[in-house]
């Protein structure tokens, strides 16, 4: 189990490294292995397209934080009653109709939760963006902590820097507003 635990435990830059090992254009392992299977004939530059640059990256923010998300979701799932399941075993239901009526709706706060603490992260990361395309291609995969960054510290624009930031509260102020009055609503219901 402590294997699974890897990508939350190991330091942003060492992960970024092997990331960017992996989706290498030339010498990739990724690559390599896609070529070995037959499955292209030449090499892709991962990370120099718009397009496969941000899957690369989304890719990568999703596997350095899913045992978060596995552990939220555990944790919650111990909480959902043995006797529903039970009962709905003797009801006749299947797996899938457990999992749609039971599990899902058991799992419904935990999910908002981890919705909103997910788009927090991803719009406050800096690190995992900057070392792993550095806002390109193009500035495809530039993040607003990323292009504050940026402004300040790389074009010494400090006070477009410093108000990019502010300006993305207001956003972040209604995602957290929308998601606790839909959690609200559900609990409630």
């Amino acid at each position: 189990r402590g294997i699974f635990m890897l990508p939350w435990i190991l330091p942003t830059y060492i992960i970024v490294l092997v990331w960017r090992w992996i989706f290498d254009g030339q010498t990739g392992l990724l690559n390599q292995v896609l070529m070995s299977w037959g499955l292209i004939e030449n090499n892709i530059p991962f990370l120099a397209k718009p397009a496969s640059a941000v899957a690369a990256l989304i890719f990568v923010m999703v596997w350095k934080g899913y045992p978060f998300y596995a552990l939220t979701f555990l944790a919650g799932m111990q909480t959902i009653s043995a006797e529903l399941y039970d009962a709905a075993k003797v009801d006749g239901a299947g797996r899938l109709a457990r999992f749609r009526f039971i599990t899902l709706p058991g799992l419904q706060q935990i999910m908002g939760v981890v919705i909103l603490l997910s788009t927090i992260w991803t719009m406050n990361s800096l690190e995992i963006p900057m070392l792993l395309t550095g806002g390109g291609p193009s500035n495809a995969t530039e993040v607003f902590p990323l292009l504050t960054y940026h402004l300040a510290m790389q074009n010494f624009r400090l006070g477009e820097g410093a108000a990019l930031p502010i300006m993305m509260l207001p956003i972040v102020a209604l995602l957290v507003l929308g998601v606790a009055s839909y959690m609200d609503k559900e609990a409630t219901e």
